[in-house]
């Protein structure tokens, strides 16, 4: 199983894309997939940072007064499926907040150690428009305890929904992801990138490292990146390996 991607919820797309290509990052429009939009931060490595936002600002505003309000967490508690989860980003802080998988047939999953344990929701197809005309489709499972990932299998071609080509290519000289630390035990594990639990983190949070092929290291946190704790840092020399 492998690391597909991380999403970061924004309050404003065209804002988020702006602030995180100051930083030195190519940022590619992704398109629109039903209330969201979302744009993709690809690495050389096949993983990718998701910056997704409703379209609509008035629907973000009642989203956090219905979070507010308890009335989403009245719906989880009566309804445990993938929606549950989604409603989280859509009504929740901006931020990293959760993780997908690939690599497993998700009508495998339920039966496969240590996923078996974890519960997961019934399968829900997507699909996005992405600026060019073309139509990416997808299927979700999420585990039932929101702490743990969501998994993704594509029905359409990988490089429609996760692009190839120069937009892999960053000024910063970013390769890829190369470990997530959480606040929480992550069951599933995945081969090409380290994620490991942190106590030190608060609940729900996420420390993400990015390795990067030029001699600079560099630390994105703040507001003004939406409380997205990202490392930007040098790869390893081989004598640094050994």
């Amino acid at each position: 199983m492998l690391l597909d991607h991380l999403v970061l919820f924004v309050d404003d797309l065209t804002t988020a894309i702006a602030q995180f290509e100051s930083k030195g990052f190519t940022v590619t429009p992704g398109g629109t997939n039903g209330p969201t939009h979302n744009a993709l931060i690809v690495f050389a490595n096949d993983t990718y940072i998701e910056l997704i936002a409703l379209r609509s600002s008035s629907a973000r505003l009642i989203m956090r007064a219905l979070r507010g309000l308890g009335m989403l967490a009245l719906r989880r508690w009566v309804k445990r499926d993938l929606q549950a989860r989604l409603l989280d980003w859509m009504s929740g802080p901006q931020g990293l907040i959760d993780i997908c998988f690939r690599g497993t047939e998700l009508s495998e999953i339920s039966h496969s150690s240590p996923l078996s344990g974890i519960g997961l929701t019934d399968p829900v197809q997507f699909k996005r428009h992405r600026p060019d005309g073309l139509v990416v489709q997808w299927t979700l499972r999420g585990a039932n305890d929101r702490r743990q990932p969501f998994f993704i299998q594509d029905t359409t071609p990988t490089n429609y929904r996760i692009p190839a080509g120069d937009v892999r290519t960053h000024p910063n000289g970013a390769l890829g992801i190369s470990e997530v630390r959480t606040s929480e035990l992550i069951e599933p594990s995945v081969s090409n990138v380290r994620i490991t639990r942190d106590p030190t983190l608060q609940s729900g949070s996420m420390v993400v490292t990015i390795v990067s092929e030029r001699d600079a290291s560099d630390h994105i946190h703040g507001p003004e990146f939406f409380n997205a704790d990202i490392y930007l840092l040098p790869k390893p020399s081989d004598q640094q390996k050994t």
